[in-house]
């Protein structure tokens, strides 16, 4: 009995979390703000929008903007490919952001996402000396590999005022 308790707490400790790759950047989400992974979205552009706003795409019926986090974090916008991957996400405050017209949003990937698993004993290290971006918490380390984690209630708060 003592084990499945140990189990259980061990279980509890860990955060099941994506590494998306951008452009030029990676991020690392926790999986519970991940709505769906699509791997083809069409996007419909909109005339005089940000460089950040790619357009809106249709998700589950839904009208959903769809953007670019690179630019939204001081860099370049992708350049286009045949590979049209979207990071659908949960808002964090469903009630607030349906009054401004979404509740998910959409964000541009270049690869199908890797299935992450955090647990304290994993060597999650902040990279000093790193530039902060906007809508970002912090650029961290992970086996070898090095991610942004996103700023997600920042980045709410930004397309709520800019959408």
């Amino acid at each position: 009995m003592g084990q499945l308790v140990m189990q259980q707490k061990k279980q509890q400790d860990e955060v099941d979390s994506l590494f998306v790759q951008l452009g030029n950047n990676s991020l690392l989400v926790p999986m519970s703000s991940v709505a769906e992974v699509v791997q083809h979205v069409d996007c419909e552009p909109q005339a005089d929008a940000p460089a950040w706003l790619l357009g809106w795409v249709e998700w589950r019926k839904q009208r959903v903007p769809f953007i670019s986090f690179e630019v939204l974090a001081g860099g370049d916008r992708p350049g286009d490919s045949e590979v049209s991957l979207a990071l659908v996400m949960n808002t964090l405050n469903h009630s607030q952001n349906s009054a401004t017209g979404f509740s998910f949003y959409a964000i541009q990937i270049q690869d199908f996402p890797q299935l992450v698993r955090i647990s304290e004993d994993d060597q999650l290290q902040e990279i000093s000396g790193t530039t902060k971006t906007p809508h970002s918490t912090m650029k961290v380390g992970l086996d070898e590999r090095v991610a942004l984690i996103p700023d997600l209630e920042s980045l709410e708060k930004y397309l709520s005022e800019n959408l």
